[in-house]
């Protein structure tokens, strides 16, 4: 948590008074989706306070108006999810938002193992290829910052990490045409995710609400 709250400042920048928006990305009703909207409920919200008690920051600390969504999925709500979040912008008027979600993984050691942190937005969906409009500055009006953490894999990279070694006295040629045969069997669509998911998803929401917490002086 110390660790990712350190690279967070050096992205955010809160010298100053801010208000940060915090979207929880994904489906509760998965738990390899989860992360968003478990990190959001163990977040200190202020906004509201601030609002209603005037509260002010002080010499000791910097106060934000921090505030959090989780606008579920499409499948759910009938919207694209960057609508949702482009509309509570429009009203809200955040300064920055940080936006929290699950992945998928590209290589089998980075497994609810890898904190992702990228100052460009996000495209909700897109690596299990379930494409969507994205999150990012272009499309809401301000800047976002996205944190993803890779929760579920593709059972065509599982295959491919275990035949790799097998395959490394063959020609280029010879090796894709291996595994354009394993991609031929249908396995492209399967996602995997960990037995322990539900442990490792509470964990690693922990760790990076608590990490927000820190940085955002609560």
């Amino acid at each position: 948590s110390e660790e990712l709250s350190r690279h967070l400042r050096q992205l955010i920048g809160l010298e100053k008074e801010k208000s940060v928006l915090i979207v929880g990305l994904g489906n509760p009703g998965i738990t390899a989706d989860s992360l968003g909207p478990e990190v959001i409920g163990n977040l200190h919200m202020t906004r509201h306070l601030i609002r209603e008690y005037g509260l002010k920051s002080t010499e000791k600390q910097i106060l934000h108006a921090i505030s959090g969504i989780v606008p579920g999925v499409m499948g759910q709500t009938g919207m694209e999810t960057s609508e949702i979040v482009e509309g509570v912008v429009e009203i809200t008027r955040p300064d920055v938002v940080i936006a929290v979600d699950a992945l998928a993984a590209r290589n089998t050691r980075r497994l609810n193992r890898t904190i992702q942190i990228t100052d460009t937005g996000i495209t909700p969906g897109s690596g299990v290829g379930n494409h969507r409009v994205g999150i990012n500055k272009d499309n809401i009006g301000v800047p976002v910052l996205a944190l993803g953490v890779p929760t579920v894999i593709d059972a065509f990279t599982i295959a491919v990490d275990l035949v790799s070694p097998l395959l490394k006295n063959c020609t280029k040629e010879e090796r894709e045409e291996f595994l354009s045969r394993i991609y031929m069997e249908g396995i492209s669509d399967m996602y995997v995710t960990p037995k322990a998911i539900d442990t490792d998803v509470q964990n690693i929401s922990g760790v990076i609400s608590e990490a927000l917490n820190q940085v955002l002086h609560i």
